[in-house]
């Protein structure tokens, strides 16, 4: 399960009321209880959600646990007070700013997670294929690379490490069985 994010904004006739953000990751919280006019008020909530990622990040970088850091990684906003506004605006968010740090996250956790990823696929491949198999992998940037040979046939697949993120089960499942499809 992932980290919330929320942010308690009152929508008004002619601006904003924002409360205060607040994340359950490390109990963060900033109080901001302060009216904002429409046209400004997307950057103020970009800032925001930046502001809180970071100190978050700080936190994580003191403990470096990789569960904390997948926890992180899939992070939720949430919008308490039901704003409209807050919705709109977070519907399909795209960040360069938040994408960047996620990505940062995201090549810290990169090699246990890929290790961990590889050394299941092992012993499922062994389990499931009555010759020997040979597995390997390779991280490539922002991609896992895993190669299989068995029974005289080398097959190689691409896994984005961002897949692995965001449902590591439905990952595994698929890459498994088109693994055990091309030698059975």
């Amino acid at each position: 399960m992932g980290m919330r994010v929320s942010f308690f904004v009152k929508d008004q006739l002619d601006g904003y009321y924002f409360e205060k953000i607040q994340a359950d990751f490390f109990e963060e919280e900033e109080n901001i209880e302060t009216y904002y006019p429409k046209e400004k008020f997307d950057a103020i909530l970009d800032e925001a959600l930046l502001r809180i990622l970071h100190k978050m990040f700080d936190t994580l970088e003191k403990i470096g646990e990789v569960e904390e850091y997948l926890q992180f990684l899939d992070f939720n906003i949430e919008n308490p007070y039901n704003s409209a506004f807050v919705s709109k605006h977070f519907l399909l968010y795209k960040n360069a700013d938040v994408e960047s740090l996620m990505n940062h996250v995201l090549m810290e956790v990169a090699e246990p997670l890929a290790e961990g990823y590889f050394e299941s696929m092992i012993d499922y491949l062994e389990t499931n294929i009555d010759d020997e198999v040979f597995v390997d992998f390779r991280l490539n940037g922002k991609e896992l690379l895993l190669e299989v040979q068995s029974q005289g046939k080398k097959v190689s697949l691409i896994e984005p490490l961002k897949q692995l993120v965001i449902d590591y089960d439905e990952s595994f499942e698929r890459v498994a069985t088109e693994f055990l499809e091309s030698f059975i």
